[in-house]
């Protein structure tokens, strides 16, 4: 027998589950003081299901579906919205939350009881959620009327907290949620006219950006605007800075405790604006705490807070770290500057260089610390020095006085520090990367660390190589194939010495002392003249059998004696004690002819020496007028005339046994100097040659501005050309016709083949 199962009515059926829906919203009214009966939820749910599942005509899932949204219509009209609108100041926000809070309760149970159509009805016609439905019909009944009264609130207490007084945090977070969360829903909200959603993501923060954040920017602009105007005015550069950086990390804080995280990055850009960008030019220009009284002070502290905050800012000409990067550039400059006359006022060069590496350490120190590193301002630290680096200190060049405090360094007994040798040759590096005659720096060092060598003045072997291995990294093998080339000489004629050694013993020769020889690499040393001094018997015989040697051994090879850079070690038998003297070869050819005659004159040493009377006299004088006085000279006056006599003072004598006296080839005299800056204009001219036919020869023809570009280029690593040498160049090659000028255009080059 079959049971007719009972159709529901419409009426009877949504009256009944209204009896359901106004128990809960009692229920939640008093506060959810009693819980909604699970027995009612069941017949509520089993109505729906039923209603929803009926044959046509009685299937009334369209009509709970549309009387669903009715609901919710009338319920926030009669209820909540008339018990919000009651409220003002803080209460209504309360209010607002509270009644966003139960709402979303509403909705939930709701979907609970309606659920089949959630699940069947909604999928087969595309129609919004359930949830979607609540949520959209508090936005359109509730919030559309409330919002403006809610943003006012809003607003209202983050100002006063931002004016020091206490809120309610928790408040704020609860009202500024409901914004976020109406929005949740909106992608599936039918587009309004005029608004673009835009994709899921963003639209989902449509009404919290559009009806909260943009007015809360402006009204955060509005303030900061005010209170930057006031702190200008009376604020020293550190206290504003102390501020503005509170008052950043207070908007930080206050985003993380109540604002969406989306909104920092906007809200923070426009503090920013009115704290930092709007004021940065008179922070920085405030004569007695600006950026230039910072660096002044060395207030490391107040100059890394300066960097923190305007590295916020876009980097422009006017704005964020370049105009800060500039400043610091004239600093630099200032101070070298400054350095650099007063140098030019001192007799003595030989503390600059030091000066000029403490002075980049200070300044490297601030770049690497306060400035964080930031490649801008290594950028401006190498420009600054740049500028006084390669200014002249009197008759001397940077390049010269460099190389010359580095020959200190490395010679024996230089003023150095153990330990810290390395240090110290990356700093001198690092100076050197600064100059623009690079090839001068190259040039004086070449001929000093030839000296270095040749008479065993340097301290470490290890230490040359380091640093020739440090330039060979910064300009590459080219540059420091000849300071390499030196030092292979060196270890070769190590074994070269070896091997005349066994060559003596096993000639049975006799040389009657010991002889070291270098043999050079011409090419690879600074060029010597080849002298013509008249050698003792004793030396004469050590320089025949070494070339006889050399000759059995080489014979495509030649030998060239250059005596001038030679020592010796002779014994002066005098009345106390015998004392070995460590001398010049030149010194040493005057002093052995006191083994033949008691007295010589100035003229009579000439002759038998053969050595010119300029250079006689200058040696005559480290002789018999210096601290070591191993000759008497009479008569005893400071200048020696030709008429002079010398005899070997035999009284002499001193604590040490063994006396190093003074080489006059060690120092640079002004001549070599000389002679050093004509050598490096004369390679220059090379150079600048071989760079333009290089060009040329790529490109054929080329414009005479664009030659000079490229070759201003090309030898911009080892010296700065002047526009007038590389034309004098270019004309020297056009009349060796190497180049013409193309007959149409004086103005354009033509390489010939």
């Amino acid at each position: 027998m079959n049971t007719a199962v009972e159709v529901i009515p419409l009426e009877a059926g949504w009256e009944k589950m209204k009896e359901g829906i106004d128990k809960f919203t009692q229920i939640m009214e008093d506060n959810f003081r009693e819980s909604f009966p699970l027995a009612l939820h069941s017949e509520l749910y089993t109505t729906c299901y039923a209603m929803c599942t009926q044959k046509a005509p009685q299937n009334w899932a369209d009509d709970l579906y549309k009387r669903y949204g009715t609901m919710y219509e009338t319920q926030l009209k009669s209820t909540v919205l008339p018990a919000i609108k009651a409220q003002h100041g803080e209460q209504m926000l309360q209010e607002f939350a509270k009644r966003w809070k139960n709402h979303k309760l509403l909705v939930r149970q709701m979907w609970k009881l309606f659920v089949y159509l959630d699940r069947f009805y909604i999928k087969r016609v595309s129609a919004l959620p359930l949830k979607a439905v609540g949520v959209q019909k508090f936005e359109q009944t509730v919030f559309s009327e409330v919002k403006d009264d809610v943003r006012s609130g809003v607003l209202s207490l983050i100002e006063k907290e931002r004016e020091g007084e206490q809120i309610d945090r928790d408040l704020l977070k609860s009202v500024v949620n409901v914004f976020v969360e109406i929005g949740d829903w909106r992608p599936l909200f039918p587009t309004r006219v005029g608004e673009e959603i835009g994709d899921i993501g963003a639209a989902r923060l449509n009404i919290y950006n559009k009806e909260l954040e943009q007015q809360l920017i402006a009204a955060t602009s509005e303030f900061y605007a005010r209170e930057s105007a006031s702190w200008i005015g009376t604020d020293s550069c550190p206290e504003y800075m102390k501020k503005a950086e509170k008052r950043l990390a207070e908007e930080v804080n206050r985003v993380a405790a109540y604002l969406h995280a989306s909104t920092e990055e906007k809200l923070l850009k426009e503090c920013e604006q009115q704290l930092l960008a709007n004021h940065q030019s008179a922070l920085m220009d405030k004569e007695e705490t600006g950026c230039r009284a910072l660096l002044r002070e060395e207030k490391t502290d107040d100059l890394r807070r300066l960097h923190k905050l305007f590295q916020r800012l876009p980097s422009t000409t006017t704005c964020g770290l370049q105009p800060i990067s500039q400043i610091v550039r004239e600093h630099i400059v200032d101070v070298g500057m400054t350095l650099v006359r007063k140098e030019e006022a001192e007799k003595d060069h030989k503390n600059y260089a030091q000066q000029l590496i403490d002075l980049h350490d200070k300044y490297l120190a601030l770049v690497q610390g306060p400035f964080g590193n930031n490649t801008l301002f290594q950028k401006v630290l190498k420009e600054a020095f740049e500028v006084f680096v390669n200014k002249d200190i009197g008759q001397s060049t940077t390049a010269e006085l460099l190389s010359t405090f580095c020959d200190n360094i490395m010679k024996t007994g230089g003023d150095k520090i153990e330990g810290e040798i390395d240090t110290i040759l990356d700093k001198i590096v690092m100076l050197f990367s600064y100059l623009s005659d690079k090839d001068m720096f190259a040039e004086f060092y070449r001929k000093q660390l030839a000296k270095r060598l040749l008479l065993n003045r340097s301290a470490s072997d290890d230490d040359e190589r380091s640093l020739i291995t440090k330039l060979k990294y910064r300009c590459g093998a080219q540059f420091t194939s000849k300071l390499e080339g030196m030092l292979t000489d060196m270890n070769v004629s190590k074994d070269t010495q070896s091997n005349f050694q066994s060559f003596l013993n096993s000639s049975e020769s006799s040389l009657g002392m010991d002889c070291s020889v270098t043999v050079l690499t011409t090419g690879f040393w600074p060029t010597y003249k080849v002298d013509e001094v008249a050698l003792p018997m004793e030396l004469l015989r050590c320089v025949d059998t070494f070339t006889r040697f050399y000759e059995s051994r080489t014979s495509h090879r030649k030998l060239k004696w250059i005596h001038n850079l030679g020592t010796c070690v002779v014994i002066g038998r005098f009345d106390a004690k015998p004392i070995d003297l460590v001398i010049s070869t030149y010194q040493a050819c005057i002093l052995m002819l006191f083994n033949q005659e008691e007295e010589y004159t100035t003229a009579d040493i000439a002759a038998s020496t053969k050595l010119s009377m300029e250079e006689l006299k200058k040696y005559l004088q480290t002789l018999s007028l210096s601290k070591h006085q191993i000759l008497t000279k009479n008569p005893k006056t400071k200048e020696i005339s030709d008429a002079d006599s010398f005899t070997f003072n035999r009284k002499f004598t001193d604590r040490q046994r063994k006396i190093k006296m003074s080489l006059l080839v060690t120092k640079v005299s002004q001549d070599e100097k000389q002679s050093t800056k004509q050598t490096v204009d004369e390679d220059r001219k090379h150079a600048v040659e071989a760079s333009i036919v290089r060009v040329m020869k790529a490109r054929k023809t080329m414009p005479h501005s664009q030659l000079v570009s490229e070759v201003s280029q090309q030898l911009m690593k080892l010296f700065k050309p002047e526009p007038k040498v590389i034309k004098n160049r270019i004309e020297s090659l056009i009349s060796r016709e190497y180049l013409e000028r193309d007959k149409d255009n004086q103005g354009i080059y033509k390489y010939l083949a």
